[in-house]
């Protein structure tokens, strides 16, 4: 039994020695993680420290220190130099961005890419299965593609700048996947990986998969703040860094063309493992120079195409470093031992036969013509012309989860900025709204419209909270 009497000693949490199975640090770490992820564990709550910790369940205090540092590898749990351990924001907050919600309403917050131009790649597949041969799209050659799918997506990658010829572009089935074949692939559990503040949540969802620890970086107008990295790099010994210059999601803040310089400086003197995702690239009307450009022997270039063309076909093309070539190769094929020849051939026809262009500047126009009523009903908000979505910041007394979930009961889905939160730097006064995905403008606008009447009536009122 403890030394120490608990019975007036407040702590933050008590678990039940008797719920402990060995190994120890293992079994305490699980029974942090279920009380994290059914909300008796909030976030921001301030843990124990780990000697009381120790002495109240009478165990050693390094079985303590292993539980608190592998609830910290699964992203649970934070430390804060001179304060104390802390539940992270998002630990218990639903990050995905893919809902099962079926429920009639103005959707807003799930991304749906215009989906106009289906039709014309459906009839160019028929096209397709009708040729000699077609067939061999069925079996199980060419795994990651043949050559002549290599050689369009490097075509594709060079439009970019990109040096990508046969040898280092790869095929991967999607760019969640080609995200999550790098992560598997190059990183370690514990690895720390920098990321801005506000980041794309399915990739926060595979970095606590696969136990790796995000780091946040701060922006400002021009991207993320390179003394902010400097200093990340130096103290918390930053193995990659994760970002989208084009645009980020769901802030839409582009990198400059200086920050990039500075950015791919801090990579190199660093030996940082670097993943430009890139899957807007394609729709900006100014020709988008990569990252990659400026620190191409460290740096991963994902351009998916389920945002420019067709996400039904889950395919993102690859620039690779000569480095990272064979553990990704190695990587790919064993978590999907085949892409899809059929998705891959039709992603290349798409390109070859010039529908790819046809259909981008669609979407492109269509994109501005949302926005344009976005920006009418939220003229002082910034705004990102040709994005799929836009970041609108709150009131003070307003977070973006509250907004999410009193705009559900009114028939309109949005995401709030919890989804998208690493770490505790950001504020969680905003939202991001899917311009894209209403059926139509008409729908759009009124989506829109019942947003701004919700926002006008918190103004004026006491901040609100959801427990």
């Amino acid at each position: 039994m403890p030394v120490n009497s608990f019975d007036d000693y407040p702590m933050s949490w008590t678990p039940d020695r008797e719920d402990l199975k060995f190994p120890l640090y293992y079994s305490l770490a699980d029974l942090m993680e279920r009380d994290i992820k059914s909300g008796k564990l909030s976030a921001n709550t301030k843990l124990p420290p780990q000697r009381e910790l120790a002495d109240y369940l009478d165990l050693n205090l390094s079985t303590i220190t292993k539980a608190y540092k592998l609830c910290e590898m699964r992203g649970l749990i934070h430390a804060v130099t001179g304060k104390g351990t802390f539940v992270t924001p998002y630990a218990n907050v639903p990050t995905s961005t893919v809902e099962k919600n079926t429920a009639p309403g103005i959707e807003l917050a799930v991304i749906h890419p215009f989906y106009e131009s289906n039709e014309a790649i459906r009839d160019l597949t028929i096209d397709i299965l009708k040729k000699p041969f077609s067939e061999q799209l069925f079996e199980y050659s060419h795994p990651l593609g043949d050559r002549g799918q290599i050689l369009t997506a490097a075509r594709w990658l060079q439009r970019f700048g990109l040096d990508a010829d046969e040898h280092n572009t790869m095929i991967a089935a999607g760019a969640q996947n080609a995200l999550a074949t790098i992560l598997s692939s190059l990183f370690e559990a514990g690895d720390r990986i920098a990321v801005d503040t506000y980041t794309y949540p399915n990739f926060i969802s595979l970095a606590n998969l696969l136990y790796l620890q995000l780091v946040p970086i701060e922006n400002d107008a021009w991207g993320m703040c390179p003394e902010r990295l400097e200093n990340a790099c130096v103290l918390q010994k930053i193995k990659g860094i994760y970002m989208m210059p084009a645009g980020g999601n769901p802030t839409n803040i582009a990198f400059s063309d200086a920050r990039k310089k500075e950015i791919a400086r801090i990579i190199k003197e660093r030996n940082l493992i670097a993943v430009e995702d890139d899957n807007y690239a394609a729709l900006l009307e100014k020709p988008y120079s990569p990252l990659a450009l400026d620190a191409p022997e460290h740096c991963i270039y994902v351009s998916g195409l389920s945002k420019p063309l067709c996400p039904g076909l889950r395919i993102a093309y690859l620039y690779l470093p000569d480095k990272y070539v064979n553990p990704m190769e190695q990587g790919i094929f064993s978590q999907n031992l085949k892409i899809s020849s059929l998705n891959m051939e039709i992603a290349a026809e798409i390109i070859r036969s010039g529908l790819a262009w046809k259909i981008i500047q669609k979407k492109r126009n269509a994109a501005i013509a949302r926005n344009e009523i976005y920006s009418s009903c939220f003229p002082e908000s910034s705004l990102r012309k040709e994005s799929y979505y836009q970041w609108l910041e709150l009131p003070d007394n307003l977070s973006g989860r509250l907004c999410e979930a009193e705009l559900s009961c009114r028939g309109v889905s949005v995401f709030g900025a919890e989804r998208f939160t690493v770490g505790n730097q950001g504020k969680t006064n905003a939202v991001r709204i899917a311009t894209c995905s209403a059926k139509n403008e008409e729908q759009l606008r009124k989506g829109l419209e019942i947003l701004l009447n919700f926002i006008r009536q918190q103004e004026d009122r006491e901040p609100l909270f959801i427990v």
